[in-house]
């Protein structure tokens, strides 16, 4: 059979799955995250927290970006994607903050303040087979997580591959998220392994990438899907957006505008000589919107 080698790699990581959250594994991590509204997991972004490990980085490209959330969270990160052995690989730091908090002993006293932050490094690598328009890569993640004095340690594997029809400008991909274990106990926390069914399509007649993302977690057993797009009327610009079944789901109903717009991304890039400069929005469905700025370098 012509495909069998794509039908055995979705039957052994599926079987990998077991019951193994922590939010620095979750969380959007860039501007194209929110812009795209959580959709795009087959867009190269080496600081982005929603990818196929398949992608592929084609060019040396320095990523960093800073997203400001409600109640003091924030996330900072840098990565670099880069050709690497007939390959790519890609080197991230992730950083999110959950804000200064105050501390209080058994007697309801307070005492000093404590802070809770999370902190990981991620490395990815993917390849062409040789034979086949298929790509397919692996990355792996060591996260600490700290609550006040207490420290966690994760470490989780992904897998992915990609498989390229070019002559319809067509990539469909599989990937398996967050497989991993907890290194130590000091505080309890679950995490959800996800499955990951991806579509990218670039339409022949409008400069448009098209991205729709299947994601289904294993212990919550609901599927998930993700829309977004990426508009280039330029060269030198890009308009992301996006939005998923989300907007359903954790519909709050307190407004038709929240209805409309919760759940939404909306961003854009702008090419200079020697950087890319990156902005994204993602609008909650309860009213509160976030921002993120990013910039990209090619070297």
């Amino acid at each position: 059979m012509k495909y069998h080698h794509i039908i055995t790699f979705i039957i052994v990581t599926t079987s990998l799955i077991a019951k193994s959250s922590y939010p620095g594994l979750h969380i959007f991590t860039s501007s194209n995250d929110l812009s795209l509204g959580g959709s795009g997991l087959l867009y190269g972004s080496s600081i982005s927290s929603k990818i196929n490990p398949g992608v592929n980085f084609t060019d040396k490209i320095i990523s960093t970006s800073l997203t400001k959330y409600p109640a003091q969270i924030t996330s900072e990160n840098i990565g670099v994607g880069f050709p690497f052995k007939k390959g790519s690989g890609s080197i991230s730091i992730f950083h999110v903050t959950y804000g200064t908090f105050q501390g209080y002993n058994e007697l309801a006293e307070k005492t000093s303040n404590y802070t809770s932050q999370d902190l990981s490094l991620r490395g990815s690598y993917s390849k062409l087979a040789k034979k086949l328009p298929l790509r397919f890569g692996f990355s792996t993640q060591l996260l600490r997580s700290s609550l006040s004095k207490l420290e966690n340690y994760y470490i989780s594997f992904s897998i992915g591959s990609i498989f390229i029809l070019s002559k319809d400008n067509l990539k469909l991909g599989f990937s398996v998220h967050n497989l991993g274990k907890q290194l130590n106990d000091n505080f309890d926390m679950d995490n959800e392994v996800e499955l990951a069914f991806s579509i990218l399509k670039k339409l022949n007649y409008l400069p448009l990438q098209v991205f729709v993302d299947f994601s289904n977690k294993r212990e919550s057993s609901s599927t998930e899907i993700f829309i977004g797009g990426c508009l280039s009327p330029k060269e030198t610009i890009k308009i992301n957006f996006g939005t998923s079944t989300r907007k359903l789901t954790q519909n709050t109903k307190q407004s038709l505008g929240k209805s409309i717009l919760g759940n939404t991304g909306f961003g854009f890039s702008y090419k200079l000589s020697n950087a890319i400069i990156n902005y994204g929005s993602f609008f909650y469905n309860n009213g509160v919107l976030i921002h993120s700025l990013g910039l990209e370098i090619p070297f």
